[in-house]
């Protein structure tokens, strides 16, 4: 399985995956040419399976129209995500194939299994992803206040993870730049992850699988890659975790590599 996180942040979303079944791109938050730069560097070819979209927020969707006419292939979201969408962009899914999907559905792509898996933000009906294909198991879960515990045994000992860590909660509320209510939005159930909150979930769900993390959605005013690793090693260690196995990757809007577990 191959996985870069070509752009994550408030700025836009899009991550590229590759199965030996299927192309797939997560999300599509950035440009046409952003996508199309990244692939002709890549030497990928535009031959892709499927568009999934995690919910109807700007910076994850604001390049759908681009892109999908680009790729020419089908687009899986739910259908309060569709209507999210249509509500913005009344004509954008015309002579487009749309799927629409459940949360904790179950669907193929080829021979590859998808699980859509809830989240909780304040988007009309979202959700993350789970990927499997032969051993490999990828869990991508951004723009979420919290991991219900019911999913934590579900997606565990994954190979990779794409897990939001969006802000440090000190310097979130100090930032004078983001008004009160989106700072107390933020911080709610239906917002976004903080560090110690994902390196919790993290703790309970990584295993010896696990090869990859990527830190995601990583906020540019509210948080730093320093404060993320420093609380990743106080929590790894007070939970007695060895994690020396584990690759963890901090994500922006400049393209990871290409990894491939």
């Amino acid at each position: 399985m191959k996985i870069s996180v070509v752009a994550s942040g408030s700025k836009g979303n899009l991550t590229y995956v590759k199965t030996e079944d299927a192309s797939i791109i997560i999300d599509a938050g950035i440009s046409k040419k952003r996508l199309v730069d990244f692939l002709e560097k890549n030497n990928i070819d535009n031959s892709f399976d499927a568009i999934f979209i995690t919910h109807e927020h700007i910076d994850h969707i604001s390049g759908l129209l681009g892109i999908s006419k680009y790729l020419n292939c089908p687009i899986y979201m739910t259908s309060g995500t569709k209507i999210g969408i249509e509500r913005k962009y009344p004509n954008i899914f015309e002579s487009r194939i749309v799927n629409v999907i459940t949360n904790q559905s179950v669907f193929y792509i080829n021979g590859t299994k998808i699980t859509a898996i809830p989240t909780f933000h304040d988007a009309t009906d979202s959700n993350g992803y789970q990927i499997e294909s032969n051993d490999d198991k990828l869990v991508y879960i951004t723009d979420t206040g919290y991991i219900h515990t019911s999913l934590l045994e579900k997606i565990s000992n994954a190979s990779i993870y794409v897990m939001e860590t969006n802000h440090d909660p000190d310097l979130l509320l100090s930032c004078e730049k983001r008004p009160y209510s989106l700072r107390m939005r933020i911080l709610g159930d239906h917002g976004h992850m903080s560090n110690k909150d994902a390196l919790y979930n993290l703790c309970h769900i990584i295993g010896d699988k696990t090869k990859l993390v990527f830190y995601a959605h990583i906020s540019e005013d509210c948080n730093i890659p320093e404060i993320i690793k420093q609380e990743s090693k106080q929590m790894f260690d007070e939970m007695g975790m060895d994690v020396s196995n584990i690759e963890f990757v901090y994500t922006s809007q400049i393209p990871t590599e290409v990894y491939e577990v």
